[in-house]
């Protein structure tokens, strides 16, 4: 079987939701992606066709995902494209999903603080100085924040801040 793997830049244009599937979870949400070109003629920046897919995350993935991400964030995904075929009002429909496998802030558009994800039960220190020392009572909730902003909004401590701004908790 032929499956596609792909990347894409684009950004969240639905409320990400969270269901359960049997045992699973699947986060999914909506991603708009396209092209800016400069029209030679013109020097006018255009905006190009759009590519509009669902994106579905699994099982870990959705775990670490659900609630870190809102409409409006920048993102790349990473993932398996499928065209999914339904009917509706008798007539035969397509749609674009990805299963996501990777998922990350564009840092492009935005300012983000990250730390690295801990095996369960262990929790270490993972910033420059003292990086994989077990984590003090006080360095918890330090490591765990994780703050995004758009790059052209105002400074960090006036900018709304996004879901990936959410502590993060592994």
């Amino acid at each position: 079987m032929n499956e596609t793997h792909t990347t894409v830049r684009g950004t969240v244009i639905t409320d990400p939701t969270t269901r359960r599937v049997g045992e699973d979870s699947v986060f999914s949400f909506r991603v708009a992606s396209n092209t800016r070109y400069q029209d030679r003629d013109t020097g006018e920046w255009k905006t190009g066709g759009t590519l509009y897919f669902s994106a579905n995350c699994w099982g870990r993935l959705a775990q670490r995902a659900s609630g870190r991400l809102v409409k409006g964030d920048g993102v790349i995904v990473q993932g398996r494209l499928l065209t999914n075929e339904y009917e509706k009002d008798g007539r035969l429909q397509r749609d674009l999903e990805m299963r996501v496998t990777a998922l990350g802030p564009d840092l492009s558009r935005m300012d983000v603080t990250m730390r690295r994800a801990q095996a369960e039960g262990s929790a270490t220190a993972s910033d420059g100085e003292g990086a994989g020392r077990p984590l003090e009572s006080g360095d918890a909730e330090d490591a765990m924040e994780i703050g995004s902003r758009d790059a052209d909004d105002a400074p960090a401590e006036e900018s709304a801040v996004s879901g990936f701004a959410e502590a993060v908790r592994v």
